[in-house]
């Protein structure tokens, strides 16, 4: 794919990213939903250029909308550890242990219900091994409450209701994640039918595990940060690496 035609999409990505904040405000809806209606519309719009007749000046940018080089592993390995990051900055710990039990009910009980309730109602209605099927329940169990943050926000709803949710949009990314490896493992391991047991005999350790990285890799890096306490650049360079180290 030619480089200078990628570059030029995202660039105009940008652009329509930016448009997209004054639109929210101007329709009074949230930014996040703003910003899929457009997606949607540049991919309708691409595949509407590519197929038509009318003309053909902008098939390659259409082909080139639609084939952009980004994958799962993409938003896994690349997006996904700066915005939960960028979510963890903004939350206080000690205010979420005063809410901690709904948070963890909603943030990992319920995604544990809903990835069963998924993974069984896919194998009862296809012939998917059970362990695909709780991969795919895995994958579909958690929700963006991005935009029902951002209405909170916009009607000054409770304080503690928005933090709950907050909370449980940080830890549901993590829960989700888990029962995601979790099940993938089954799947390569060539285990159709995993137990209920063998399953959550490992839920909890990867969950522990998780938080266990994630504090030593912020101690190192406060450790780390000590050293370089009079040098902006380098505290910034530290600070991004540091979720991308701590995630993978």
């Amino acid at each position: 794919m030619d480089i200078v035609l990628v570059t030029t999409i995202i660039a105009s990505l940008f652009l329509v990213i930016a448009a997209a904040d004054p639109l929210a405000a101007y329709l009074r809806l949230p930014y996040s939903v703003i910003l899929a209606c457009l997606g949607m519309l540049i991919g309708v719009a691409a595949i509407f250029f590519l197929r038509t007749e009318l003309t053909d000046a902008l098939n390659p940018v259409a082909e080139a909308i639609l084939a952009l080089p980004i994958r799962s592993n993409v938003f896994l390995y690349v997006f996904l550890p700066t915005l939960l990051f960028q979510v963890t900055l903004g939350v206080n710990p000690r205010r979420m242990l005063d809410d901690w039990v709904p948070i963890l009910v909603l943030a990992v009980v319920a995604v544990v219900v809903a990835t069963l309730a998924v993974g069984y109602a896919l194998s009862a209605a296809s012939t998917l091994p059970i362990a695909a099927c709780l991969l795919i329940g895995a994958i579909v169990s958690t929700t963006d409450p991005s935009a029902v943050v951002g209405i909170f926000r916009s009607i000054s709803a409770p304080r503690r209701l928005s933090r709950i949710i907050e909370g449980e949009s940080l830890l549901n990314d993590a829960a989700a994640i888990a029962l995601f490896g979790l099940f993938m493992g089954f799947v390569r391991l060539g285990m159709p039918d995993p137990t209920l047991s063998d399953a959550f005999a490992q839920f909890p350790i990867l969950i522990a595990g998780g938080a266990l990285v994630g504090w030593l890799a912020a101690r190192i890096a406060v450790w780390v940060m000590a050293f370089f306490a009079r040098f902006e650049l380098a505290l910034i360079s530290v600070s991004v690496a540091l979720p991308y180290l701590a995630y993978i």
